[in-house]
């Protein structure tokens, strides 16, 4: 056989091979849209209100007792820590979502993670972890102000705020990329 032949039917076997395993592995779409039904989240407080954030984007919870105020930043940026040589800065969302509430307990904070952007948030009081269905979020309501609704995902019948950490990672106003 021919070179050019013998490359030809290894392309063909080749094609083969992968559609054959392809259709092995597949999922059918049902199962996945079964299998997203639900969210498992960490809930927690700030001031009155109860929020969740989706597992798969929390690093870790921990305990801080100060951090180092970083200057030229926005007022929900309160600051950096630095987490076993990570310097991860810390959000306030309240102040992010202009919650009026002076009392802020600094000592938890929540670090999330998606893609290379790492954050912590500082959170009231942790709850503790919950499955919630995504089916019965209330995803069409009138949210903290008009201006995040694409930073939540939905709101539970018990009122609790599902966070939306993609959006809120990649909001500009937190990407912060001057030098000073």
């Amino acid at each position: 056989m021919e070179t050019s032949k013998i490359k030809e039917v290894n392309e063909e076997r080749t094609k083969t091979i992968l559609k054959q395993r392809a259709d092995i592995l597949k999922i059918p779409l049902e199962k996945i849209s079964e299998a997203k039904k639900t969210i498992e989240c960490l809930k927690f407080r700030l001031s009155k209100e109860t929020y969740a954030i989706d597992s798969t984007y929390i690093s870790e919870v921990i305990l801080i007792n100060e951090h180092t105020p970083l200057p030229c930043t926005p007022a929900f940026i309160i600051g950096i820590i630095n987490v076993r040589g990570r310097i991860i800065s810390i959000i306030d969302i309240k102040k992010f979502f202009n919650i009026s509430d002076n009392v802020t307990n600094i000592h938890k904070v929540i670090v999330v993670k998606n893609n290379e952007i790492e954050t912590g948030i500082l959170a009231d009081d942790i709850i503790g972890n919950a499955t919630f269905d995504l089916n019965s979020l209330q995803t069409d309501i009138t949210t903290i102000t008009e201006k995040h609704d694409n930073h939540i995902i939905g709101v539970t019948k018990d009122c609790e705020i599902i966070l939306d950490i993609k959006e809120l990672l990649s909001d500009e106003r937190i990407l912060i990329e001057e030098e000073i």
